[in-house]
């Protein structure tokens, strides 16, 4: 099969990635890359070299769209700075099960899996991860000026706690734990944060979803 009229290499680009998400690195062939771009081996490697390479461009791509959707979660004023973390994990609670194929985050899967074929992927995971977290802390750092969590409190720590509560959660997911009860999950990490006595005598009961799976 020879490249497709209308190759559009941005959809290829999402659709390989799509697979390397569902079946990993080294569960994933280059006949399997080739099925989910609708390309043929010859324009595969054309467009895009081999398997590592793609592999590579595909999680590049993922980590800036990643960054770029929780960089806007995560980015506002001051006031508005605690729900914005509170908003954070309840979407971490429902990201794999938002997804149609319950597909989970690409960097944690790289982590997961130990990939280790290119030294530039690595890199780019960690980066990935930094700049998560430097969101994190400086959303926790508006919260902290805006009198809602103890001005005390290590922002950067409080950061990694999130996160951390993040990965846990998308695994316990893909383990099959539903949705309403990790949105309980991210109710009770929030609740966990040190936030002010201000702030707790604000806070009002979210609403859970009744869609158990």
């Amino acid at each position: 099969m020879g490249r497709p009229p209308g190759f559009d290499k941005d959809k290829v680009v999402q659709a390989i990635e799509r697979q390397f998400r569902r079946t990993g690195y080294a569960g994933t062939s280059v006949d399997d890359i080739a099925k989910a771009g609708g390309l043929g081996r010859g324009s595969l490697y054309a467009a895009f070299g081999d398997k590592s390479n793609l592999y590579l461009q595909t999680l590049a791509a993922y980590c800036d769209r990643t960054e770029t959707a929780w960089a806007a979660v995560l980015e506002g004023p001051d006031e508005t700075a605690l729900e914005r973390l509170r908003a954070y994990l309840v979407k971490s609670a429902r990201f794999v099960h938002d997804d149609p194929d319950r597909l989970g985050c690409m960097v944690t899967g790289f982590v997961v899996e130990g990939v280790d074929h290119d030294p530039q992927a690595n890199e780019r995971v960690r980066q990935a991860l930094r700049r998560i977290e430097g969101s994190l802390t400086e959303c926790v750092q508006a919260a902290q000026r805006h009198g809602d969590l103890e001005p005390e409190a290590g922002a950067s720590e409080i950061s990694q706690l999130l996160m951390a509560v993040n990965r846990g959660m998308e695994v316990m997911a893909k383990a099959g734990l539903d949705a309403t009860a990790l949105e309980r999950v991210a109710d009770q990490a929030f609740e966990g944060l040190p936030l002010t006595a201000r702030a707790r005598s604000r806070q009002t009961p979210r609403p859970v979803a009744s869609d158990a799976l």
